[in-house]
């Protein structure tokens, strides 16, 4: 049987995997959908912790180090301006941004007003959630253009 010790950004478990591997430890890693999948065996579970501790600082220090390069880059090479943070965003941008949500919040309101009784709250509790649920979803204003 083998030991999971997490699935990892893909920076991250490189460093994880040496630093296990200088332990003396047989890791083995699986790319995955979310990122790489780090695995050891049982026997060894114990040794990978205490690594894995050890080497904490380094392993947070690859998933900061070259990621503002890479932005920075990136942003050279797709050539359009994009909003910087201090610019505000038009007023129709930000009606966009919310016009789900308000649409969600107006559709369970009027439902809830012709719904019978008993399915009133229930009705108001689905529409809050539908709203959190899109707002959640949405991307953070750092990774708009």
């Amino acid at each position: 049987m083998a030991e999971d010790l997490g699935t990892w950004p893909p920076e991250q478990a490189r460093v994880l995997l040496e630093a296990l591997q200088k332990a003396g430890l047989s890791p083995k890693a699986k790319r995955t959908r979310e990122g790489v999948s780090v695995t050891v065996e049982d026997a060894e579970a114990d040794e990978a912790h205490r690594t894995l501790v050890a080497n904490m600082d380094a392993i947070a220090q690859a998933a900061r180090g070259p990621q503002p390069q890479r932005q920075r880059s990136r942003a050279r090479q797709t050539g359009p301006q994009r909003r910087t943070p201090d610019e505000p965003r038009m007023a129709s941008q930000r009606l966009g941004a919310m016009s789900r949500p308000l649409v969600i919040l107006l559709v369970g309101l009027v439902l809830a007003a012709i719904a019978p009784a008993p399915l009133r709250l229930p009705l108001v509790i689905a529409t809050v959630a539908a709203i959190v649920y899109v707002i959640g979803r949405r991307p953070s204003s750092d990774d708009e253009p």
